[in-house]
C-alpha cells in the first residue's frame, strides 16, 4: 500500500512539473513587445510644450513634462470617463478616491484651471507638498495616498521644471 501510495505522489509531481514548464514553454514571450508599448496611452496624453515661445522656458518645460509622464502622474490624477479613464482630460483629478482612517483622499486636479486647479496655489505651496507631503492648510497625506516620499528626492530644478510645464 505504502509504494502504491508513493508512487501515485512521484508520478502527480512530475506530472505536475511537466504541466508548469509546458505552460512555461508555450505562453507568449513577454518581451516581444516594447515596454514603451504598454505606457502609450498615458505618454502620448500628455500635452507636448512646443507652443512655449521662450526656447530656455521649453527646455525647463520639457524637462517638466518627462518627469511627470515617468513619474506617472496621470496614473491618479486621471478624470473617470464611461469606459475607465479619460486621459484627454490631462491630469484633470478626481478619478482616484482612496479611503483611510484619516478620511477620503480624492485626487486633485492638477490642470491650469485658475478655480479648481494649480493656479489657485503658489509655486512655493505647490514645491511644498511633492517634498514633504504637507499641504497649504496644513495637513499631511499619508504616504499610501500620495507617493511624496518619491518626489522628495527630486532635485529643486527637478520640482521647478514639473512646475513650469
Amino acid at each position: 500500500m505504502k509504494k502504491i501510495l508513493k508512487w501515485t505522489a512521484i508520478v502527480v509531481l512530475l506530472l505536475a512539473v511537466c504541466g508548469f514548464l509546458a505552460f512555461l514553454y508555450f505562453i507568449p514571450p513577454f518581451f516581444t513587445t516594447p515596454p514603451a508599448t504598454f505606457t502609450a496611452v498615458m505618454r502620448d496624453a500628455a500635452p507636448p510644450v512646443t507652443d512655449i515661445a521662450n526656447p530656455a522656458q521649453r527646455v525647463i518645460a520639457e524637462r517638466g513634462r518627462d518627469i511627470v509622464v515617468r513619474t506617472g502622474c496621470i496614473g491618479c490624477h486621471a478624470v473617470n470617463g464611461p469606459q475607465g479613464p479619460d486621459y484627454s482630460k490631462y491630469l484633470g483629478g478626481g478619478g482616484v478616491k482612496i479611503m483611510t482612517r484619516q478620511g477620503t483622499y480624492v485626487s486633485r486636479n492638477l490642470t491650469s484651471d485658475p478655480e479648481t486647479g494649480l493656479p489657485r496655489r503658489t509655486d512655493d505651496e505647490v514645491k511644498r507638498v511633492l517634498k514633504s507631503g504637507v499641504f497649504p492648510d496644513g495637513h499631511v497625506a499619508p504616504y499610501s495616498v500620495m507617493p511624496w516620499a518619491n518626489f522628495s528626492n527630486w532635485t529643486e530644478e527637478d520640482r521647478h521644471a514639473v512646475l513650469v510645464y
